[in-house]
């Protein structure tokens, strides 16, 4: 198991927009992706060439002020341990990190063959990886 940290704000892959040209993507999502390529590349990590593997990702995420003002809900805020209910929906985070993840910590996101995600609320919003190889 090999884990990475991206201090990066988690976002939610974008839908595709569609213009003359045909389909395009956000040009917000585009830098995000390239912000979290980057910090990937900066990790240095040792790619899996083959077979399958197994993803576990969670998605520190900033929370409103509703939740953030509270004094009581201060010590669960510091210790992450409130998760989000909330949208954006938790496969949309997990597509945006799969896709900046090809060919960096697996060659295709095909590999992933196993799968596990949580959403919490952080006051150091990122992004935390652990990948497996399932078979040597």
């Amino acid at each position: 198991m090999t884990k990475y940290t991206l201090y990066i704000e988690p976002k939610p892959q974008s839908r595709p927009r569609f213009g003359r040209n045909g389909t395009y993507e956000e040009s917000k999502m585009k830098q995000w992706k390239r912000n979290c390529e980057s910090q990937l590349r900066l990790l240095k990590p040792k790619i899996i060439d083959k077979g399958p593997v197994f993803v576990s990702t969670t998605f520190y995420i900033y929370p409103p002020k509703r939740i953030a003002k509270v004094k009581k809900r201060r010590s669960e805020l510091e210790s992450e341990s409130i998760y989000v209910d909330k949208r954006p929906d938790i496969d949309n985070y997990i597509k945006a990190v799969l896709d900046c993840s090809n060919e960096l910590l697996f060659k295709d996101d095909g590999q992933v063959a196993a799968l596990s995600a949580q959403k919490l609320y952080s006051l150091n919003p990122r992004i935390e990886i652990e990948i497996t190889k399932l078979e040597d």
